[in-house]
């Protein structure tokens, strides 16, 4: 089965925003794809017909009378705004070979899912201590996967849980997600390291890419926050 994953857009929102979310739920539905068996078990087994409930990402500000909806989209956009001039502010220390760090909380991230409307809806991300949960419910016909409309599977759902954990110290190429549930079904945490089918490469080798772009040397996640570091070298 030949299968292609375009590379990570280059002006994105952090590894830890939509497009390494996106990236590694299609990762999980090309590495399933090419292991889980016949077309029926991909199908009924682990996708599935409905979307899993995602809880609510960004909260209605109370200070205007728009609707509850475009509320929540016009807040997330600000709060997203403020994320992405951090995130940037670090890359440009990281291009100046300063070290700098920077703190994303679970709103934060959120808020960068929430202001994208292709993600929005699709996924969102809790932090509980040390340990970072993302949960997806994306519509397959948001996935730019080729063999998705040859196997009839634009109706089905992609829902997942990922689970990551990032002690002191942690860079792209030792990080590991710890729990991988796809439609109640568990896979190996060492899902990021296998080859993507039809590929060859690994969905590690985007994330590394991801952290790279940003200058990101290491982080962790604790006291309910992503800490990312530049070296300054």
């Amino acid at each position: 089965m030949n299968t292609g994953v375009e590379p990570p857009p280059k002006r994105g929102m952090g590894c830890f925003g939509k497009g390494c979310l996106i990236l590694i739920a299609s990762g999980i539905l090309l590495v399933v794809g090419g292991i889980g068996g016949t077309y029926w078990s991909l199908r009924h087994v682990y996708l599935s017909d409905k979307p899993a409930p995602i809880p609510e990402t960004s909260a209605p500000s109370e200070t205007t009378a728009a609707t509850p909806g475009e509320t929540s989209v016009a807040t997330a956009r600000e709060k997203s705004a403020e994320v992405r001039e951090r995130l940037d502010t670090m890359k440009k220390a990281a291009r100046a070979h300063e070290q700098t760090g920077v703190e994303l909380t679970a709103a934060d991230i959120n808020s960068l899912i929430a202001a994208n409307r292709k993600s929005r809806g699709t996924a969102s991300v809790g932090i509980n201590d040390t340990a970072l949960q993302a949960q997806f419910s994306i519509p397959l016909q948001r996935l730019d996967v080729p063999f998705r409309n040859a196997l009839g599977l634009g109706d089905r759902y992609l829902n997942a849980t990922v689970t990551i954990v990032a002690p002191p110290g942690t860079n792209a190429s030792s990080v590991q997600l710890s729990e991988v549930t796809l439609n109640g079904h568990t896979f190996s945490g060492g899902l990021l390291d296998w080859q993507l089918p039809g590929v060859g490469k690994s969905l590690r080798t985007y994330v590394i890419k991801y952290a790279n772009q940003h200058g990101v040397t290491d982080g962790e996640i604790r006291d309910g926050k992503v800490i990312l570091h530049t070296s300054g070298h």
